[in-house]
């Protein structure tokens, strides 16, 4: 799905979020009991005690209380499946439908958002957020929200994109997570600026145009965070490795992957502040983009002044 806001000439920027959470697919049924398959990154203990689900269908039926017991390690690479396990429902399942762990879809307290999903459905609502911005305002841009399936599974829905050829290649592409929270990206201290992930560090001069909207969100006292982000693979790597100008920007996610500090389901929390700079930042970044914006710290990597070249050179 593509959204974007077009205003006379600017470098395109592209932000990438994707739809789907880790959950589970109905594989065997009989009547009311059978068994899934996990897909995505639900691991650990989380799974080594019954977890309370909801089975829903593709042609709207649901929601089925289920209970999931017994995972049988069965690794499944394609499908980012470490096995099966065992459901019992409340009600008649049937192959191909698919489940969600039981718990409240969205509720707030105070500035927290905690959702059964915000990896990355609050990446998808920052992204809209910001081309509505960018569309009450005046000015060049030239911005476009891609949201994309299969993330969790393998980043199918990015590594599409590229192959398919749907993004243009003289475009900056930027992914947008809500990652797991870090000691050196803690929630409440602003949307991060991802300078990598598990696996990659991204484009310094993609990134450029995140930096300058921060600094100069900092002038008007909007808080962010720059940190390489180890907790995981997010899309903006298939991006690097097929040669895209790509950069990232994430939401400190607590319970990442609703694994909650007691290893049992939790929902995800989001901060409400983060969100809300995650949306200056991202709109602020295509208003950079517009202008091939730079840093004020850039002019110190110019041209040496003559009095220090002299100095240097013993005159």
């Amino acid at each position: 799905m593509f959204a974007s806001v077009r205003r006379g000439t600017a470098r395109p920027i592209v932000f990438v979020a994707h739809t789907d959470h880790p959950a589970f697919e109905v594989a065997e049924a009989s009547g009311t009991t059978g068994t899934v398959r996990v897909l995505g990154g639900f691991r650990g203990a989380m799974l080594d005690r019954p977890v309370g689900v909801r089975v829903y269908g593709d042609d709207g039926s649901g929601p089925v209380a289920a209970v999931l017991s017994g995972l049988e390690p069965a690794p499944d690479p394609v499908h980012n499946s470490p096995g099966r396990m065992r459901i019992d429902a409340e009600g008649p399942i049937a192959p191909g439908q698919w489940a969600v762990l039981d718990l409240p879809e969205v509720e707030r307290a105070g500035e927290e958002i905690r959702m059964s999903a915000a990896d990355d459905l609050a990446g998808c609502a920052l992204i809209v957020a910001a081309l509505a911005e960018l569309a009450r305002n005046e000015g060049p841009v030239d911005a476009t929200g891609v949201f994309t399936r299969a993330e969790e599974t393998g980043l199918y829905g990015a590594r599409l994109l590229v192959e398919d050829g749907l993004i243009d290649r003289d475009a900056i592409v930027v992914s947008v997570e809500a990652s797991r929270a870090l000691p050196n990206a803690p929630a409440g201290g602003g949307p991060v600026v991802r300078a990598g992930d598990l696996h990659n560090t991204f484009t310094n001069d993609a990134e450029r145009f995140l930096r300058v909207a921060a600094e100069r969100l900092a002038g008007v006292g909007i808080v962010t965070q720059r940190a390489l982000l180890t907790g995981g693979t997010c899309e903006a790597s298939t991006f690097v490795v097929h040669g895209f100008a790509t950069t990232a920007m994430a939401l400190p996610n607590v319970n990442y992957h609703n694994r909650g500090t007691d290893e049992r389901p939790a929902p995800e929390i989001v901060r409400l502040d983060d969100l809300r700079a995650g949306v200056a930042l991202a709109a602020e970044a295509a208003r950079a983009a517009a202008e091939d914006a730079r840093e004020r710290w850039w002019d110190t990597a110019g041209p040496v002044p003559t009095e220090i070249r002299t100095m240097l050179r013993g005159g």
